[in-house]
């Protein structure tokens, strides 16, 4: 059983404006993927500047983003040792074969040094890059290197919805992101996610590829072969609503970022570089000296009543990727071992902060 906790690690932030939609498309005569889920994506497409398609959840987006760019069984793709698990399964799905490379210990981001060390003796047919807790990468850096080593850069932005790059938003570059709207991002849909891309060429592809592969003429005739990655009217409905405060929501988490890093001593933070104009704040990451200090403020904070957690085991450390064992990346490891992350989300209200930063004073 679930402990109880005063201040949960996060929290869906739904009210009567999504009930209200959600039954509005109950009364339609289409709840599935329809009129709704292209007014999410216009509304979706005007604010990253780009073209944006909705799909099933994140997962979906990065596989169906692979399949458009031609990842095939025996190529090699780039992902962070630092990250969740769906970066580095999704293309071992499609018979790829994975390399990982480090991270900052400071910003926890894949670097572009790492990677070039990996690229300039290697094949490799793409790299994806991981915005983590909402922090972009070094994109003008990636992007150069893709030119240089002829790789497809694929940006996995699940955490990093409304996060900026030099004044512009991530996904509104030419190379493909992808987003997730699962229940804890900054647009909740439950289960859900988009990909943006100013690449025609692409997004028409994988607007095939979410749909079976059909062409435009015949229903019944699939130009390539691909899956069911929609969504439905359901959760683009509660998408349109959430879209609505997501300004509210990113402000908010920020004001709390800044009440933790104002507040709370004796630990380090995420780093954040100047090409860094706007962090999205998905989570709020700690630093402790070692992982016997990180796991005894897990634990008295658990029993405190606020609920915090560690990060993803990396990839090369995970039991679904034997081949990877033995691989060392030091930064990795020490972040993973040193690092937690505490409550941030939409519904966290200024008193709920307090309560944590003095549950932190009590520890």
């Amino acid at each position: 059983m679930q402990p109880k906790f005063k201040i949960s690690f996060s929290r869906p932030n739904f009210s009567q404006e999504e009930t209200d939609a959600v039954l509005k498309v109950m009364e339609s005569d289409w709840p599935s993927q329809g009129q709704i889920t292209e007014e999410f994506e216009a509304l979706l497409s005007k604010y990253l500047s780009s073209n944006a398609i909705v799909v099933n959840n994140g997962s979906s987006g990065l596989m169906a983003a692979l399949i458009a760019h031609g990842i095939k069984p025996g190529d090699k793709v780039v992902v962070p040792a630092f990250t969740f698990i769906a970066t580095a399964s999704i293309p071992k799905l499609l018979g790829a074969e994975i390399l990982v490379a480090d991270i900052d210990p400071h910003t926890f981001n894949i670097t572009p040094e790492a990677v070039e060390e990996i690229v300039k003796r290697n094949k490799i047919k793409a790299v994806i890059v991981v915005d983590i807790a909402g922090l972009p990468v070094d994109i003008d850096a990636f992007v150069e290197l893709s030119k240089k080593y002829n790789f497809i850069l694929i940006e996995d932005a699940a955490q990093s919805f409304g996060a900026e790059y030099k004044n512009k938003k991530v996904g509104s570059f030419n190379h493909t992101a992808i987003f997730s709207f699962q229940i804890t991002k900054h647009i909740a849909t439950i289960e859900g996610g988009c990909i943006a891309t100013l690449d025609d060429d692409i997004i028409k592809k994988i607007s095939q590829i979410k749909d079976y592969g059909r062409n435009k003429i015949d229903r019944y005739v699939s130009d390539v072969v691909a899956a069911n990655f929609r969504t439905t009217d359901l959760q683009s409905a509660i998408g349109i609503a959430q879209f609505r405060k997501v300004e509210s929501h990113i402000l908010q988490r920020n004001r709390i970022a800044n009440e933790y890093k104002n507040k709370i001593d004796g630990f380090d933070f995420q780093n954040i570089p100047k090409y860094v104009t706007r962090h999205a704040y998905m989570f709020f990451l700690l630093s402790t000296k070692n992982k016997e200090t990180r796991d005894k403020y897990i634990n008295k904070m658990s029993e405190l009543g606020v609920e915090t957690r560690k990060l993803w085991t990396p990839v090369h450390m995970q039991p679904c990727n034997p081949e990877l064992k033995g691989q060392k990346c030091i930064n990795t490891e020490q972040v993973f071992n040193r690092t937690f992350s505490i409550p941030i989300y939409n519904s966290l209200t200024m008193d709920d902060t307090k309560l944590v930063i003095d549950t932190f004073k009590r520890v």
